[in-house]
């Protein structure tokens, strides 16, 4: 008994392969992008690399809040110091190799206008870091980075140079930072550790900075701009946390060189597409990687966590929801990454630099990248402009080698698409035999049209009915879109061939993909040229995939007879199907064949056509065979293919004849890599926006996400889907109506996927009257505030909020029930609000007729102030600043109307001059309100409204903050 071929294009062999290559590719998937690697046995693997240790300093770091407007952010920066200063004399390193530095002088004025053109508010910000430099085998002996050291020149950078490794160890007033930026600064300390060890010494000096109060402004990398390690910086690594947990992903590079030093990193993890998302301005949030590279010129990496963004920014964001093995996932990543870069002593490095900046360190031009890691494994890398070349070649070469190929087989009549018809002979008058090559054309683009219109059908409902459901259940929605599209997809192709049967039906998906995709690649060509976009690099693939699989398409043809000879053969039986059997086999064996003589026998590899009429009958114009003639055929068939099985179905006979294993080869060549890099790409980006709507991001842009890559993802299997058996697709209709009511109906928000409302609590220090703010949906804010004990009783107002987080509802309510006590001088049972006056003191000193004048201002307990003016002034000078920093951008000349100020100590008053333009009346001076803030909410009672909140709140919400702090209180001024 013959074994059946377990990869002939058959139901069974189609259904089994493609659903066993689907769940073998996306099952290690799934698990990659919700696992971490874990970290080894031994964790001290590295001499001077200990994870334990790593681990318990995580512990003491994210014990409390510590943000910069908090005591507890100076007792952090003194246990800084004390670890570093233990680091160094464990490690016996010298005072003059490994340099401990307290930035206690810089200072930083400016608007930030380079990054928001529009601004009309300005900040002066006093320096708080830590920098660290461990001297690299190539720097210059001694303290050359002194001002006046021997050698040192203002306006010339000495050495060659060396790498910045940065984190910042502030965190948000509401979370405890374990992994933002905690993991950072870790990971930081413990690469001092290793690189100040014997042995160990770097080829290019590092500089370790730990900046402070990067959460308000990334000021902290601000103030390093007056640092005299700045400019000896040429490469940087950033270490950041968008997320709280999960790996640590490469979120951006500047260049391939850079990128190639990550690229052997044990377990590397991300995209290209997340840096093309911040080009974009796609992805609006920014890390200190702006001021490197940005502002400094310097060529870098930026590694961050980036999910789950439901424990960003919260209580949550603490040592036991992280984890050791993201810890070592950032450790070990970073140790690999800067041990390339400060060990690289060729070229890479050098040259001019691309700010054309002679005051700092020559660093090169690098080259744009592609970058994306395969199973969190190994990092692909090319240079983006030897990309495009690839794009640019296969756009032009693969059309022009399908169409050599085409012109090969109409020279050997065998190409059988779009032929309808074909003459037995020329100029014979007979009639011409149908092939029905034309069947079929048209089945893909509407079949991709209709079930696509759906997939994105499905979004939009979801998005209308229960909009945040992907917040939680971004599984169930993938589950849904994937399902629906199978099935809407299955269900016409396969309607179609089982009415209308085309041999041709797989042929012709795949020269539509390949359409689809050589048109894709036409946009993504564009988008790398015109704008370094590299993004696309998957349509480069996807094109690659799908020419090979036309090639194979097409060379198929070359196993037909010619479509003369087939129609000949046809005719022959005709004539013969009145004359036996016997008569019909000789007057065909005595028809000589334009084919070469393997064709002989080609006529009888097809199976009996149906009874009734279908698209092999009539085979001549119009007329019927009837049962004489299928019998004679059958027979025919039977005796020239020895007993071998024809063609499929009521498919055309002469297709009996093209190969059964080809679709195996087109899948593989179309199947799983394209479904590694779809998937890959769909579950990081699905991941990183579904949690944004509570941010004030689109509800809908997370599902239009999910729709596209559900769609992509299935591209690889539909031109064979039409041969899967009805068990599969059946089966996902059922899924898809269950996935499809539960994404509809479910809460969407749980204890581990909580929703986040923003919280501040504002106080009129005049009038002692306060208010509690919770911003976020007014749905969900108003049902969970209901819980809350102070707000019961109370008059709920919402209206929408135009600030930062536009598109989210200020839900406010009058909180005299939940007093704030941020100074802690009055006696228990006395209310607050007879100590409110002095919380905040200020002094306007202002001459009559001048349209100037100075404020002197001071808050007790707080590190954070500001002035807001009812009328824009026109510029102002703080007491012992530097001159404005027009690297951020200068002080604009009109409309500002805002100062910030920040100070590094508790006790210093802010003096800040002002001025303003002359009105109609020269005497007209200028009124507005000075604000403090208050941040610190380590002991329990200092901010009662936000305890209570943390206390009654539902279990499915979380806490964050609003800006930059969580009580603010304000006076006005008339001057």
């Amino acid at each position: 008994m013959a074994l059946s071929n377990p990869v002939a294009f058959q139901p069974f062999s189609v259904s089994f392969w493609t659903t066993i290559t689907y769940f073998a590719l996306l099952i290690p998937l799934l698990i990659i992008h919700e696992t971490v690697p874990s970290p080894p046995d031994n964790t001290t693997i590295y001499h001077g690399l200990n994870l334990t240790k790593a681990w318990l300093d995580l512990t003491v770091l994210s014990h409390s809040y510590h943000p910069f407007n908090s005591r507890a952010n100076d007792e952090i920066h003194e246990w800084l110091l004390l670890r570093l200063a233990e680091i160094r004399e464990k490690n016996s390193a010298s005072e003059s190799d490994v340099v401990i530095l307290e930035d206690v002088t810089s200072n930083v004025t400016t608007s930030g206008s380079i990054w928001s053109p529009n601004t009309t508010s300005a900040a002066y910000f006093e320096g708080k870091n830590i920098i660290v430099y461990i001297r690299g085998k190539d720097d210059p002996p001694g303290r050359w980075f002194e001002d006046g050291a021997a050698g040192y020149r203002g306006d010339k950078v000495i050495g060659k140079g060396g790498v910045l490794l940065n984190a910042h160890y502030d965190s948000v007033s509401t979370g405890f930072g374990a992994t933002d930026d905690g993991m950072g600064c870790i990971t930081v300390m413990a690469l001092v550790d290793y690189f100040s060890r014997p042995g160990n010494q770097p080829q290019k000096g590092i500089v370790a900075l730990l900046n402070n109060n990067e959460e308000d402004f990334l000021w902290g990398a601000q103030a390093f701009g007056h640092s005299a390690f700045m400019p000896f910086c040429h490469t940087f690594l950033n270490l950041e946390g968008a997320g709280a947990g999960g790996r640590a992903t490469l979120f951006r590079t500047t260049d391939a060189e850079v990128t190639a030093a990550y690229r052997e990193s044990p377990n590397p993890f991300g995209s290209v597409i997340a840096s093309d998302a911040f080009s974009l301005g796609a992805i609006r949030s920014n890390t200190d990687y702006i001021v490197f590279n940005g502002v400094y010129g310097m060529r870098g990496l930026d590694v961050a966590f980036y999910r789950p963004r439901a424990r960003y920014h919260t209580n949550q964001d603490d040592a036991r929801h992280a984890s050791r093995a993201s810890l070592w996932h950032m450790l070990s990543n970073s140790l690999y990454t800067m041990k390339k870069l400060s060990g690289n002593t060729g070229r890479t490095f050098l040259g001019d630099r691309g700010d054309r900046d002679r005051s700092k360190v020559p660093n090169g031009h690098g080259n744009s990248g592609v970058w994306f890691d395969l199973f969190g494994k190994t990092l692909a890398l090319f240079e983006l402009r030897t990309f495009f070349a690839w794009s640019l070649t296969l756009l032009i070469a693969t059309p022009l080698i399908l169409a050599a190929i085409t012109y090969l087989l109409v020279r050997r009549g065998k190409y059988y698409f779009f032929s309808a018809t074909v003459h037995p002979y020329e100029g014979a008058v007979l009639d011409p035999v149908i092939l029905g090559g034309q069947k079929g054309m048209l089945r893909f683009p509407f079949a991709l049209g209709v079930a696509g219109a759906l997939v994105v059908g499905s979004a939009y409902l979801v998005t209308k009915i229960n909009p945040l459901i992907i917040y939680s259940s971004e599984y169930a929605v993938w589950t849904m879109m994937l399902s629906l599209f199978y099935f809407v997809f299955w269900t016409i192709m396969a309607g179609a061939n089982f009415a209308r049967p085309s041999a041709l039906h797989r042929g012709y998906s795949i020269i539509w993909l390949f359409t689809v995709a050589w048109i894709l690649d036409v946009v993504n060509t564009v988008f790398e040229d015109r704008f370094h976009i590299a993004a696309g690099y998957t349509f480069v693939f996807f094109h690659v995939a799908t020419f090979l699989a036309t090639v194979i398409t097409l060379c198929e043809l070359f196993s037909l007879p010619s479509k003369m000879s087939f129609a000949q053969r046809v005719h022959a039986a005709h004539d013969a199907a009145d004359h036996g059997e016997d008569h019909m086999v000789e007057h065909i064996e005595s028809i000589p064949h334009a084919d070469s003589s393997s064709d002989a026998g080609e006529v009888g590899d097809g199976e009996e056509p149906a009874p009734a009429a279908s698209e092999t009958t009539p085979l001549i114009g119009g007329t019927t065979f009837g049962a004489a003639y299928r019998r004679a055929s059958a027979a025919l068939d039977k005796k020239l293919t020895g007993g071998r099985e024809g063609a499929y179905g009521s498919e055309q006979l002469w297709s009996s004849k093209l190969p059964s294993w080809a679709w195996i080869l087109q899948f593989l060549v179309c199947g799983p890599f394209l479904i590694i890099l779809f998937a890959q790409n769909g579950l990081l980006l699905v991941s990183a926006v579904a949690q944004t709507g509570s941010d004030g991001g689109s509800f809908l842009v997370p599902y239009l996400i999910t729709a596209f890559f559900s769609i992509v993802l299935l591209l690889p299997i539909t031109p064979y889907i039409h041969r899967v058996t009805h068990h599969i697709p059946v089966f996902l209709l059922a899924v898809f109506v269950g996935t499809l009511i539960y994404n509809l109906v479910a809460f969407p928000f749980s204890p581990e996927n909580r929703y986040k409302i923003y919280f501040q609590q504002t106080i009129d220090l005049d009038t002692g009257v306060s208010r509690a703010h919770y911003f976020g949906l007014q749905e969900y804010v108003a049902k969970a505030v209901a819980d809350l004990p102070s707000a019961m009783g109370q008059e709920l107002t919402c209206n929408v909020n135009s600030g930062s987080r536009s598109g989210l509802y200020d839900c406010s309510y009058e909180s005299s029930l939940v007093p704030p006590n941020v100074i802690k001088t009055i006696p228990l049972g006395v209310p607050q609000q007879h100590d409110y006056e002095s919380w905040l003191t200020y002094n306007i000193s202002r001459n009559d007729g001048e349209n100037k004048a100075r404020f002197e201002i001071d808050g007790r307990e707080t590190r954070s102030c500001a002035i807001t003016f009812e009328k824009p002034i026109s510029t102002f000078k703080v007491k012992g600043a530097a001159d404005p920093d027009e690297r951020f951008g200068g002080i604009p000349e009109k409309d500002l109307n805002k100062i910030k100020l920040y100070r590094r100590d508790w006790n210093t008053p802010w003096v800040v001059d002002v001025e303003w333009e002359r009105g109609e009346d020269d005497n007209s001076g200028i009124n507005g309100r000075v604000v403090c803030s208050w941040d610190d909410v380590n002991t329990p009672g200092t901010i009662p409204a936000f305890d209570e909140g943390l206390q009654y709140l539902p279990a499915w919400v979380g806490v964050s903050k609003f800006s930059t702090g969580l009580c603010e209180g304000s006076k006005a001024f008339k001057t």
